[in-house]
């Protein structure tokens, strides 16, 4: 045995047999006094929706560009090979790595029994303590950690382990089950595929799509920028520019061979269209003007000069003032854990005359996620069928200028 593997996930939701999947994981190597000796992380993509995000707090933007459990299992295994698996409630994460190996066609020696549990264990060394690794580590006496990160829970679990294992050594012996996991033969499996991929600082903020429009490109005719006008369309009918419609609007542009300053001038040009649909600048215009400039990368000189009269626009969209607005009898669909309980959202939507779906058509109004960049089927299905996802507060939004 060459130490021990301390192992967390963070995941999609309880129980894999109903398609949820690991969406971060991290191993904390510990040499047989419990002494720390390293680290490997990393987020998921779990090619769907992330369930509970206000618990484990990552963002589809984050998933979405993070290997899939494939793309690193020979790393992971590289991590546990010879190693006794030690976790804060073993079953839980046995039986979502046991999920995941097999989907790759790899079998693992994952059961109940298979990986040294802290939890269990903390119930024999810490008997007045609850069984929550926030609350083992409480009564530990160990610091706080950011909890609900893979990373920093394995950590903590480490820390955990080693505080047990000077206190009660004989709790925490191997046992033939855990030996016979540790010895298991894995395959050989491709290792450094592809990097790791960390969470986004808390204060990250997305560099600005129009950074990633080149400034020159060649071509041979001048381009039709209407299929740039629809993405936009969509992109800002719920007043924000995901990281997936960001993508979608720098994709068009390169298709269309657009130039970043033929991309700044289409934006003017959309908000011109936008200041004249508004009926009149009120307060609440003139805010949604200045919301859309500021997501389209242009400044208050700008917003000044829409807003002087001038002859109209004559090849433009027809934006929205103040984004999405829904009508009796539009199709929409709702996907992802949301804020506002869903059934009691429904039920509003079908009391102001909505048709609330449970899949995606070309006739949807909208697809309303909790998360805009989410990976889930209906999402999917949305941006393939060109149907806009908005966020839940524009729909809510949207919902309850109907209800007035």
């Amino acid at each position: 045995m060459d130490g021990f593997a301390v192992v967390d996930t963070e995941t999609t939701g309880i129980d894999p047999t109903h398609r949820h999947r690991i969406a971060e994981v991290a191993v904390v190597h510990l040499d047989a006094g419990g002494a720390v000796t390293g680290e490997w992380s990393t987020l998921l993509n779990p090619e769907r929706d992330l369930g509970p995000q206000a618990i484990h707090r990552i963002t589809a933007a984050e998933a979405r560009r993070a290997p899939r459990f494939a793309d690193v299992a020979g790393d992971l295994v590289q991590r546990l090979r010879g190693r006794v698996v030690v976790a804060h409630n073993w079953p839980f994460d046995a039986m979502h790595l046991r999920a995941e190996f097999t989907r790759i066609g790899v079998d693992s020696p994952f059961d109940d029994l298979a990986g040294l549990c802290t939890m269990r264990a903390a119930s024999v060394v810490m008997p007045n303590s609850r069984r929550s690794l926030v609350a083992c580590c409480t009564t530990a006496g160990l610091p706080a950690m950011r909890w609900h990160t893979a990373r920093d829970d394995a950590m903590a679990a480490s820390a955990l382990f080693g505080h047990m294992l000077a206190q009660a050594p004989e709790v925490l012996q191997p046992t033939d089950e855990h030996l016979r996991a540790a010895a298991w033969d894995w395959p050989v499996l491709a290792r450094d595929q592809v990097p790791t991929a960390q969470r986004l600082p808390a204060d990250h903020v997305e560099p600005h799509f129009l950074a990633r429009v080149v400034p020159w490109l060649p071509r041979d005719e001048e381009p039709l920028v209407d299929a740039y006008f629809a993405v936009l369309d969509d992109a800002l009918l719920d007043r924000r520019i995901s990281v997936t419609d960001a993508d979608a609007l720098v994709g068009v542009a390169l298709r269309l061979g657009l130039r970043r300053e033929e991309v700044v001038a289409i934006h003017h040009t959309y908000l011109r269209a936008l200041a004249q649909a508004a009926a009149g600048v009120g307060e609440r215009e003139l805010a949604d003007i200045g919301l859309v400039a500021e997501l389209l990368g242009l400044d208050s000189a700008t917003v000044a000069d829409v807003l002087t009269p001038s002859a109209p626009v004559r090849v433009a969209p027809s934006p929205t003032v103040g984004g999405l607005v829904l009508h009796p009898g539009d199709k929409v669909v709702l996907t992802g854990m949301m804020t506002a309980d869903r059934d009691a959202l429904t039920a509003r939507a079908v009391a102001a005359g909505l048709r609330v779906m449970t899949t995606v058509s070309r006739r949807t109004r909208v697809v309303a996620a909790a998360d805009p960049d989410t990976m889930s089927v209906k999402a999917k299905d949305a941006r393939v069928l060109g149907v806009p996802v908005v966020t839940e507060e524009s729909f809510v939004r949207a919902l309850a200028a109907m209800e007035s």
